[in-house]
């Protein structure tokens, strides 16, 4: 493959009729308008203690003891890997501002919310996008609210992947100097600081830019590389520290111990994907879940963990086939809720969601085999559909639900903007832009 080199300055056939103004205006309800579903979501007392899914506990955590991490209870020890740091220790710092859920809330989208506009603007003057087709991104996202509602979020890594994930996107396509070679490591460093899960996707983006950049400058791959092994090596060393194993992600994940076990079991097939998992949190199943052999600390458990769901998909390997087929449709194809918030129920607004992210996928998939077809397919498509399949890599280890794939959703609709761009500048520059295969 060689790459071309004519994809910063790429002019539109005709100019776009639509203002400039227009830009702003759709950005903007964009932005409330998430901001708006996601407050819909309350947290108990208005208190950083009672954010959801664990972060709460692991914040409080970091206030009071100063150490990252909350008690398990099942077991009663501590476990200091619980969550990678980024998300609780923002979460510490609003707190030292204000105790309130809501000030939190208020920062976190002050801040994330700009890196997918950055983004967006940043695709937009590389590939010189018309204004007409920079819109198709931004009405693909109003029309799709549940998309809007999990980037508000402040108590699930989506709601921070989003902006972090749509940024790496357009600087990956855009990096030429030291300036944006230090973003796109800080970035790495970010998304892998925040979800175990991100971690086949950092390694996948590590190569690409090696693959990538190399030739044209060797010295620009190294400052990604560098902040991504600061930022595994800063983590593993810690967790080597207050728990004896060098780690590179979480005890609990789509990959390894309770999650992975989770996704794994006798009765997760039965649940999936309508019911959510964390009803085997409850104490109906997890005293069946828990492990048989004696485990003194939270490694040992995850360990265990592991094994037992690695012992179940040896013992049922065509339901666990199922299982995979069934993840693979709630990314691409589902129409319903996964889970769904009132079982046997399916919001509407999720449905036209759904219908609105598959379709773009669709598109976006589609557009690329008939590059690849004509062998000249586009660069942004080879990234975004590489970026989907180490993405899914974990979720389909363990359990995938529809607020996973919010992050790359948001990625294919930058991406369908520079189709529009190439497809419309075809007979002009049949080469911009494009990889020849």
């Amino acid at each position: 493959m060689n790459f071309t080199q004519s994809a910063v300055h790429v002019q539109a056939i005709k100019p776009s009729t639509a203002r400039p103004i227009y830009l702003p205006i759709l950005l903007a309800i964009l932005v409330f308008t998430s901001i708006y579903i996601a407050a819909l979501r309350p947290t108990p007392n208005d208190s950083m203690f009672n954010i959801d899914y664990g972060f709460g506990p692991v914040i409080q955590g970091v206030v009071q003891q100063h150490r990252l991490g909350s008690i398990n209870r099942n077991y009663g020890w501590w476990t200091y890997t619980h969550r990678m740091p980024l998300i609780p220790l923002l979460g510490a710092a609003s707190y030292r501002l204000s105790p309130k859920a809501s000030v939190f809330f208020f920062l976190k989208n002050l801040l994330f919310w700009p890196l997918f506009i950055y983004a967006f603007f940043r695709l937009k003057k590389h590939y010189a996008i018309p204004t007409k087709w920079a819109m198709v991104p931004i009405l693909l996202l109003l029309l799709a609210p549940y998309d809007l509602s999990i980037a508000g979020r402040m108590d699930i890594e989506e709601g921070y992947l989003f902006g972090l994930i749509a940024l790496l996107f357009s600087f990956l396509l855009t990096m030429e100097g030291w300036g944006s070679g230090l973003a796109v490591g800080v970035l790495l460093g970010s998304i892998y600081l925040s979800k175990s899960s991100m971690f086949p996707l950092c390694v996948f983006v590590a190569v690409w830019i090696v693959i990538r950049f190399w030739k044209r400058n060797p010295s620009l791959t190294l400052l990604p590389l560098v902040c991504l092994a600061i930022a595994m090596l800063s983590w593993g060393s810690y967790t080597k520290i207050v728990s004896g194993a060098f780690a590179f992600g979480v005890d609990e994940s789509s990959w390894n111990g309770w999650n992975y076990y989770k996704g794994n079991n006798s009765f997760s097939y039965r649940l999936y994907p309508r019911t959510n998992l964390d009803s085997l949190d409850s104490e109906d199943y997890a005293h069946k879940l828990l492990p048989f052999v004696p485990v003194h600390n939270e490694w040992e458990l995850s360990h265990a963990q592991l094994a037992l769901g690695q012992k179940w998909i040896h013992d049922n390997p065509k339901l666990y086939l199922k299982m995979g087929v069934t993840k693979l449709f709630v990314a691409c194809c589902d129409l319903k809720e996964a889970p769904e918030m009132i079982p046997g129920h399916t919001r509407r607004l999720v449905v036209i969601s759904n219908l609105v992210n598959h379709l773009t996928l669709a598109c976006v998939v589609i557009c690329a085999l008939t590059g690849v077809i004509r062998r000249q397919v586009s660069e942004a498509e080879v990234l975004a559909l590489t970026m989907l399949v180490f993405f899914l890599f974990s979720y389909i280890a363990g359990f995938l639900y529809s607020r996973h794939m919010v992050p790359m959703y948001g990625v294919m609709a930058l991406t369908v903007a520079v189709q529009l761009t190439r497809w419309q500048n075809h007979g002009q520059d049949p080469d911009s832009f494009c990889i020849k295969l």
